[in-house]
C-alpha cells in the first residue's frame, strides 16, 4: 500500500521512509551517498522514472495520432483485429490438421 501511496502521491498524514531525508529535486554531495540507502528509496525512484517515461510516450503517442478521426482508428483497429484473428485462427487449424496427418 506504501508504494501505491508514493506513486500516485496520496497524502497519508506522514512522510514515507524512502521519502526520509531526501528532498526533490536535490542530489547527494558525497559519491558515497549516491546509491539508494534502502529498498523503498529505489523502488521510489524507479516508479518516479517509469511513470516518467510513460509520460513521455503517452505525450508522443497522443501527438501522432492527434489528427486521425475517430471512424478512421475504429475502422483500422477493426481491420487488425480481423486479420490478426484469421493469422491465429490459420495458425490453430494448421497444427490441428497436422496432427490429424
Amino acid at each position: 500500500m506504501k508504494f501505491w501511496n508514493i506513486v500516485f502521491k496520496r497524502r497519508t498524514g506522514r512522510v514515507p521512509k524512502a521519502l526520509g531525508g531526501v528532498h526533490k529535486g536535490t542530489l547527494p554531495v558525497a559519491r558515497h551517498n549516491a546509491g539508494p540507502k534502502d529498498k523503498n528509496e529505489l523502488s521510489y525512484r524507479l516508479a518516479g522514472k517509469i511513470l516518467r517515461v510513460h509520460e513521455g510516450l503517452a505525450t508522443f503517442l497522443n501527438t501522432k495520432t492527434k489528427g486521425i478521426s475517430k471512424l478512421r482508428m475504429k475502422l483500422f483497429f477493426t481491420c487488425f483485429l480481423l486479420l490478426s484473428g484469421a493469422y491465429c485462427l490459420y495458425l490453430i487449424l494448421s497444427a490441428v490438421l497436422n496432427f490429424l496427418q
